[in-house]
């Protein structure tokens, strides 16, 4: 079933960006040990895979169920819990995901393959610059004013972790502007564009777009990720020796820059 027919690049990114351990809070089940030869994690669909299944969505293609966003990786003991579909909703099993990888990727051990790898965030930068869109103008506002106006809620943490790093950023595109090897507007542009994509899901004929952006906000910016994955998945040189982590801290330290930028959700007070 395809469904359940993961690609290789699915698979690492989901157990290099799970710390080997259970999503599931406060489990400290472990999935690999050095002694064991036996990989207890199991792949669990966060909407089902099937008819039938948990939180089953039939508007989902077979893609979208198979796609990283979908996916959750438990021990056997949660996997069964979390079949309770009252207590553990889409939104439930989402937010656990996030806050269990910001969690990972918070740790020393995560940011040290970031610094050994830093290759890994002109890697993004060029990935996400393949294309030639709509020309926009840069535009900063507060952080705060800006997450409280679109209603964002789960994303709210890893906005504010990652904010940390928009000066790192923002010295490294200065250094790659100055020796022609990037126009920061060309990349925001293509970020930008895929807002708009995204965002036209959610707003179609609605008569208060903001309103409609306001309930969705999380939901876009987490589209607006995977669009973004999508992106670098598809990269020929993928087959590299930078770690997940490394690429994850990347995408998220580009994507909240965006955000900062107003390239992503909209600016506060918008008429």
């Amino acid at each position: 079933m395809k469904a359940r027919q993961y690609t290789p690049t699915t698979i690492k990114k989901l157990f290099a960006l799970s710390g080997n351990q259970c999503a599931f809070p406060d489990c400290n089940v472990i999935f690999v040990l050095p002694e064991r030869q036996e990989i207890i994690a199991q792949i669990c669909h966060i909407e089902a895979a099937e008819l039938g299944g948990k939180r089953y969505n039939p508007n989902q293609t077979d893609d979208e169920r198979r796609n990283y966003n979908n996916l959750i990786l438990l021990c056997p003991n949660h996997h069964v819990e979390t079949d309770d579909t009252v207590k553990y909703t889409v939104g439930v099993l989402t937010e656990m995901k996030r806050n269990h990888e910001l969690k990972i990727l918070s740790q020393p051990s995560s940011f040290e393959k970031f610094r050994n790898n830093q290759s890994s965030l002109a890697f993004v930068i060029n990935q996400l610059c393949q294309e030639n869109l709509i020309e926009d103008t840069t535009t900063n506002f507060d952080i705060n004013e800006k997450i409280s106006y679109n209603n964002i809620v789960s994303y709210r943490p890893t906005i504010e972790y990652y904010k940390a790093f928009q000066g790192k950023l923002r010295m490294l595109y200065s250094e790659y502007e100055n020796e022609g090897l990037l126009n920061k507007q060309y990349l925001l542009k293509n970020i930008k564009s895929i807002y708009l994509k995204v965002k036209g899901k959610f707003v179609t004929n609605s008569l208060n777009d903001i309103e409609e952006i306001r309930k969705n906000a999380d939901k876009i910016f987490e589209e607006v990720e995977r669009e973004l994955w999508e992106i670098i998945d598809k990269s020929t040189n993928l087959q590299t020796d930078i770690p997940y982590e490394a690429l994850n801290i990347s995408l998220q330290i580009i994507m909240v820059d965006a955000f900062m930028d107003c390239k992503i959700l909209e600016e506060p007070h918008k008429k």
